[in-house]
């Protein structure tokens, strides 16, 4: 024998709102299951949903845990429980301004750097080609500072390279006097082509 839970819906064309084959524990009635936290909820199937619970002294258990880890969280930033969520926004908003400060002094740091790099510029045959490695900054200020110094040369190629967070950034620029002669694009395919990239 299989117990069938109908849920009815007087409003519906077949009279219920579902009816479904019941396989789990029973009990009399909902107060003695206790305590009841859903963990969880996934697609299993189109249209099939599983939502995963647990019970009774599993989910005190869980309210302990969750309940301490805000006292220590509380306690670590040095302020209430009820003022943790706007405490961890502040301090967000404060890494991102930081991020953004590094990011300034960083590209101030390169742009400081530019004498010194069009005095590494070599003529070959016939062009002044500039090509250089730099530490630790990114594609975006990689490619402010080649305009910079592509405007500065006057006529020339530009080849930067960076590695930042584990990623090779490579940036080639032509004054507009070259590009006829040489592309850009194909001047970066051939140089990460030697670091192992495409291009």
């Amino acid at each position: 024998n299989v117990r069938v839970v109908t849920i009815a819906d007087p409003a519906a064309s077949r009279g219920f709102y579902t009816k479904e084959l019941c396989g789990g524990t029973h009990v009399r009635r909902a107060g003695d299951i206790g305590v009841f936290k859903i963990v969880g909820e996934q697609s299993v199937a189109a249209g099939v949903r599983r939502v995963e619970a647990i019970t009774g002294a599993r989910a005190l258990e869980a309210y302990q845990k969750s309940a301490a880890m805000l006292q220590k969280l509380s306690q670590s930033l040095n302020t209430g429980e009820d003022e943790l969520l706007a405490a961890v926004e502040r301090m967000t908003q404060a890494a991102r301004q930081m991020e953004k400060q590094i990011d300034g002094l960083k590209k101030k740091a390169a742009h400081s750097m530019v004498d010194e790099l069009l005095e590494q510029a070599r003529i070959m045959k016939d062009v002044r080609v500039l090509a250089s490695k730099l530490d630790e900054i990114d594609r975006g200020s990689l490619r402010q500072l080649v305009d910079t110094l592509r405007q500065r040369m006057g006529s020339g190629v530009v080849v930067l390279g960076s590695v930042a967070a584990d990623k090779v950034n490579l940036v080639a620029a032509t004054t507009s006097d070259l590009t006829g002669r040489f592309h850009a694009g194909d001047i970066v395919k051939a140089v990460a082509s030697l670091v192992g990239g495409t291009g």
